[in-house]
């Protein structure tokens, strides 16, 4: 066995003499040279210009619920018109997923982010300019938006393999963990200040500054990000890379988790948390608004407490079955308690909020299961099961809610059904984790 190589590795290597993707002179990232020789001072500038895409991907990802009313009053956009606006850019996200994935294996993180963060900017100057167009108004914003979209596919998927290039296999979880945690700082960008901005300052200015911004950012990500390709392996076809990854046991098992990865978060924090502490609880806008300032500090801090975790070393199966586990039983409490307080209902959203970020290890964990030259499109696949099963939870939820109440059910219950159902969701993503990784997180613990 090599020194170094994490368990995953090791399983795949010893069953199989087979190279993943047909790459023959492939290596795995974990057992890879180059980010152990790298200079700190690298290793810290590409962090930075990593956490700088980030930041910009998450204000995009946020600002909708801020510009969305905004279009409605000085645009007059009618309320469906700006749910699909917002949701187009989802939409070409996950549609550009594997394309990203593959360039990145082609071209290395440098170049597709560049050219990602060059779309960014188009995308921002044309929705800067798109509400002044007269008739090709809506065109201009629809168009803009999908533009974005196309540009943030590659760029959740290139920060990570930066990292995962710069960063020897004991560090790159720590810098994952540092990555949401300071990127996390655009969303927050994107909500009041961003609000702020547009009541004091021209629609045009607002959004053209954020196209000068992503420019600035693909100056720096061209500086900074080495001029290298992942691997020395030649490109081969990308569906028998595709088929490839599917018939990675261990691969399979951290898709099966990943689908729960995202979407509580994102149906918590971003869609019904506010109802539901608004209809169960009787709180007021600006109140639910700092609860829900609270459930985005806990995905914040809980970036660097898990990246702390994965730095401590050999846990790394054990810790994502615990959190994954842990925020499934928070769930279940709040589906269980005829009545909770206010208090143990916030105590509860925290903790399954701040469990989620179990997706830290899980990255790393995926890192370790694949091969350098195939990580790129295993980062797509992993990001398109992540991203897709956001809108299937949020309407599940809201699906749930609605059949409850028509069958007599108060707000409550209705809820406790609903936070039920996301619990059991967990539960059987776990079930399929457990299969490939259950065995090793025995180990761990000593059982």
């Amino acid at each position: 066995m090599i020194e170094g190589a994490s368990y995953d590795t090791y399983l795949i290597s010893k069953s199989s003499n087979m190279i993943l993707c047909g790459l023959q002179h492939d290596r795995y990232w974990s057992v890879m040279p180059n980010s152990k020789k790298t200079p700190r001072y690298a290793k810290n500038s590409t962090l930075a210009a990593c956490i700088a895409v980030f930041a910009l991907g998450q204000f995009q990802r946020a600002s909708g619920s801020v510009f969305g009313p905004v279009l409605g009053e000085q645009f007059a956009v009618p309320a469906t018109a700006l749910g699909a606006l917002v949701g187009v850019m989802f939409a070409a996200t996950l549609v550009a997923q594997a394309p990203a994935g593959v360039l990145l294996d082609r071209w290395g993180p440098r170049r597709v982010l560049v050219w990602a963060l060059v779309l960014m900017a188009c995308g921002s100057a044309l929705f800067a300019l798109a509400p002044h167009l007269d008739n090709a108004a809506w065109p201009a914003m629809i168009a803009a938006r999908t533009v974005l979209g196309f540009g943030l596919a590659a760029t959740g998927a290139g920060v990570q393999m930066a990292l995962a290039h710069g960063f020897p296999d004991n560090d790159y979880g720590y810098a994952s963990g540092i990555l949401v945690t300071f990127g996390g700082v655009g969303g927050l960008v994107g909500t009041w200040p961003l609000a702020a901005a547009l009541e004091c300052c021209p629609w045009a200015v607002v959004f053209g500054t954020v196209a000068v911004v992503a420019c600035l950012i693909a100056v720096v990500v061209d500086v900074t990000l080495p001029r290298t390709t992942p691997t020395e392996a030649e490109p081969v076809a990308s569906s028998s890379c595709f088929r490839a990854l599917l018939r990675n046991k261990s691969f399979r098992g951290v898709l099966y988790l990943s689908s729960v990865t995202y979407a509580p978060i994102v149906t918590i924090t971003g869609l019904w948390a506010g109802p539901y502490l608004r209809d169960a609880h009787g709180l007021e806008p600006a109140a639910a608004g700092k609860a829900l300032m609270a459930l985005f500090a806990a995905t914040l801090a809980a970036g660097i407490a898990f990246g702390r975790l994965d730095r401590l070393g050999n846990g790394r199966s054990s810790i994502i079955l615990a959190a994954a586990a842990g925020s499934g039983v928070c769930l279940f409490a709040l589906a269980l308690l005829p009545v909770a307080s206010l208090a143990t209902a916030l105590v509860l959203l925290i903790g399954t909020v701040f469990l989620q970020q179990f997706y830290i290890p899980l990255g790393v964990q995926m890192r370790d299961a694949v091969q350098a030259s195939a990580f790129g499109r295993a980062q797509a696949v992993m990001m398109i099961v992540a991203i897709g099963t956001i809108p299937i939870m949020q309407t599940a939820f809201g699906f749930i809610l609605d059949a409850s109440r028509g069958a007599g059910f108060d707000a409550i219950t209705s809820y406790r059904f609903a936070f039920g159902a996301m619990a059991l969701s967990i539960a059987l993503a776990l079930t399929g984790y457990w299969r490939t990784h259950g065995k090793h997180a025995m180990d761990e613990i000593g059982l």
